[in-house]
Parts: C-alpha cells; structure tokens; sequence
C-alpha cells in the first residue's frame, strides 16, 4: 500500500465515503480496501482506518453526528444519560437534527427541530453534544418525545447536584430561544 495514501486513510480517523472519494480515492478503491481489511467498516458508507487514534467509546456519536450533517448534534436520552442525569440506557443514540432530515433508520432516534442556536452544543474533535444545560433545556422542550417525569427529574438532579443553576439555565434557554418551555417547568423543576 501507497504509504501517503495509508497515512491520509489513517488522518481521516472515521470517514465516510464521500469524505475518502474528496480525498482522492474512488469508490471501488474504499471498497476493495475494506474487503482485504486495509480499512474497517463501521457502517453502511462509513469507515476507519486500524490504526487510526480515536476514542472508540464516542464511535456510535461520531458517525451519527457525520451522517446527519454539520447542524446535528447528540442530543435527548444520549446527552441526558451521558451527563449523569438519568439511569436509563438509551435504546438507541439521540440525535437533534434539521427538520429537513428525514430517517428511518432504526439505530436512531432523531429529534427533527426548527431551533438552529449552537448555545450549549460542545464541539468535540469528531462530534457535537448538548451540554449538561442544554440537555435539560432540550429534555424540557422535546418532553412530548423524551417524556415529561424524566425531564423534570433530569432537571431537578442537575440543580441538586450542582451540575447547573437556574441562572445558566435561563440564559440557555433565552440563547435557544424557548425560555417560555422553562418557565412553564420551573415550578414543577424547583418544587419538592
């Protein structure tokens, strides 16, 4: 194998085909590679070179987060979980994502959503995810889907815990622009 070309597969870290196609490689070329096992397959149009450095605990994020485009984000059940603030594993990885997203893939769970503020999203080196604020705000907001007890109780563990204030929260909220859905929980959130 080309060495420059092996180092190139290696820096991509996890890639999609078009992302190897932009590299300079062709379609039959991932694909050949991938049947000798010169590269990994993670999933359908998604692959990773052996001797690539990645945290493969965030795998199922990362690729999520390349398939659903630039404007996605690990968001519900997974950020909720993720953060500490609910027992229940997740079926499935969560992610927000454009209302112009459709799928019916069953290994996700997508929130299709309209609000395009980027407060409380970290951007990590492969992935994007609400932080521990903007997940209770989007547990608030998408209760409907999320389920109303579990928000309110995510929310109330985080202010127990430490985790966040009411302060940060509003501020939050008032950036995503549903400080209304906040003020509607607060009693129930604050209340014991």
């Amino acid at each position: 194998m080309n060495l420059t070309k092996d180092k190139i597969l290696r820096n991509l870290g996890i890639f999609s085909t078009a992302e190897a196609i932009e590299a300079g490689f062709s379609q039959p070329t991932i694909s050949r590679k991938a049947n000798l096992g010169e590269i990994i397959r993670l999933a359908h149009g998604f692959y990773m070179h052996p001797e690539a450095k990645l945290d493969l605990k965030n795998l199922d994020f990362i690729i999520a987060c390349k398939k659903f485009g630039p404007s996605s984000y690990i968001g519900g059940f997974s950020s909720l979980f993720r953060h500490g603030l609910i027992d229940q594993v997740p079926d499935r990885v969560w992610v927000v994502v454009p209302t112009i997203v459709k799928s019916t893939n069953s290994l996700y769970r997508c929130i299709r959503s309209t609000h395009t503020s980027q407060a409380g999203i970290v951007k990590y080196k492969n992935f994007r995810m609400a932080d521990v604020h903007r997940s209770i705000i989007d547990g608030l907001y998408y209760s409907a889907k999320i389920g109303r007890k579990t928000a309110i109780s995510a929310a109330r563990k985080a202010l127990r815990e430490g985790m966040t204030f009411e302060s940060k929260l509003y501020e939050v909220a008032k950036k995503a622009g549903v400080i209304k859905t906040l003020d509607t929980y607060w009693d129930a959130i604050t209340s014991d």
